[in-house]
């Protein structure tokens, strides 16, 4: 039996931790890892856990693949190998097809509730090294997979994201006065673009910052209140918590505020100030406290983003002539810049875990995604002339980038691996979609 060939099984809730692993953003030709994951067993005969199984099946693989670091062999292979519940493993034969782990689970009912028990094995060791069994319901099949995935990658690899939500800006479209107008509403999603839902209503939200505090998410972000109307302004808002009343933090009279960004910690927020022609950069507490003008130049200073300490924030000038990255800290001091070798630059991001960012450099008329190691000021670029390639932010982990490109003719979101160019998968397919945000 299937429970008598391993070592017990550890119970565990629905929970989420994320961590990383060091490696180079330039190792590029690593090997990736494969891993057989045949079918998990149904042990229900009613019906109702089919679609859940099948769901879970399909999940898992995907997220796994998604990684960038392991191949999931395909079916065909794994078809060659005895089944995993005809007996005891056989870890020869799995060899034989170059597996290095493989994941055994069944999906079981008991009495309407769904018991997820999986297995992680070594092939070249022959030891069981994961065991868990999960506790569920059908209806939370696809959450049940991502947690299952980041458990096996946190174990061989040290990462997780398959658990993580993306915050991103849709345009929708609505009838005012017998004329058909393009708001945007800001939406939330998983990380591979299902189950999508709206967390503002009514207006113009673009351009969103969130982070995750004492487990509730803080989110902030630029509104156009009063929309087509002559008393149209922008401004900052919060919210504390997706279900929570919007609070505007910043909005005066001939003031244009955008591009907000909140600090790691939770207690300030950077943003930009169009106000007499001039755009500079603003800091002030999350409380609406202590509200500071970060710089004063003739250029346009805009899209801040936070160094993961909080200590310096990345930004984008003119003050060269064309847009560059900068640096500063965090009370406006010691400003440097950044990047040099293209002509155009813009859209940073600091990576949450290393010395890496993120941005984009336009070539002609379209943008693409870089990676720069900011100990070596290398370059890594992730997108090549497909489309034009914007808005890049990293995922919780540090491995991945999401960003906005319009190859496909409308504006759709996609994933990247950091190390791996290749791993690009599209996770939004309808409406124009922009400004993602990555968060646990």
């Amino acid at each position: 039996m299937f429970r008598k060939l391993f070592m017990p099984l550890i119970f565990v809730s629905i929970a989420l931790c994320q961590t990383h692993i060091t490696t180079s953003i330039y190792d590029t030709t690593f090997s990736k890892s494969k891993i057989a994951i045949p079918d998990f067993k149904l042990e229900d005969t009613s019906g109702v856990f089919d679609e859940a199984w099948s769901t879970i099946n399909d999940v898992l693989k995907r997220d796994i693949q998604n990684s960038g670091y392991f191949d999931v062999l395909p079916e065909t292979r794994i078809q060659m190998i005895k089944s995993p519940f005809d007996g005891p493993i056989d870890f020869e034969e799995w060899g034989s097809i170059e597996a290095n782990h493989l994941v055994v689970g069944q999906v079981i009912n008991l009495d309407g509730v769904m018991r997820v028990e999986v297995r992680l094995f070594e092939i070249p060791t022959k030891k069981t090294i994961l065991a868990k069994a999960y506790k569920s319901k059908p209806s939370l099949s696809r959450k049940t997979a991502h947690i299952i995935a980041d458990d096996i990658m946190k174990y061989l690899k040290n990462i997780q994201f398959a658990t993580s939500k993306i915050v991103f800006s849709k345009d929708s479209l609505v009838t005012m006065h017998k004329e058909t107008r393009t708001l945007k509403e800001l939406f939330i999603m998983d990380y591979d673009g299902f189950n999508q839902f709206p967390i503002t209503a009514g207006g113009i939200a673009i351009s969103p910052s969130a982070i995750k505090s004492d487990g509730a998410i803080l989110l902030s972000y630029c509104s156009y209140e009063k929309a087509f109307t002559i008393d149209a302004s922008y401004g900052i808002f919060l919210k504390e918590g997706l279900r929570a009343h919007p609070r505007k933090l910043f909005g005066r009279k001939g003031h244009r505020a955008s591009t907000p960004a909140i600090s790691p910690d939770g207690k300030k927020v950077a943003f930009s100030v169009s106000h007499l022609g001039n755009v500079d950069l603003w800091v002030m507490n999350l409380d609406g406290s202590d509200l500071l003008r970060v710089t004063r130049h003739p250029s346009v200073d805009t899209n801040p983003s936070w160094a993961p300490g909080g200590n310096a924030i990345l930004y984008t000038s003119d003050r060269t002539g064309a847009p560059q990255i900068y640096r500063m800290d965090a009370d406006g001091l010691n400003n440097q810049r950044v990047t040099y070798e293209n002509p155009y630059n813009d859209s940073a991001a600091w990576n949450p875990h290393y010395d890496y960012i993120t941005y984009v450099s336009r070539f002609d008329n379209d943008f693409d995604i870089f990676v720069m190691d900011l100990k070596t000021s290398k370059n890594y670029r992730l997108t090549y002339r497909e489309g034009s390639n914007e808005d890049p932010c990293w995922s919780p982990d540090g491995e991945r980038i999401c960003f906005s490109s319009n190859r496909t003719g409308t504006w759709q979101l996609y994933v990247v691996n950091r190390t791996d160019k290749d791993s690009t998968i599209q996770v939004t397919r309808t409406g124009n979609n922009r400004t993602p945000i990555w968060i646990p």
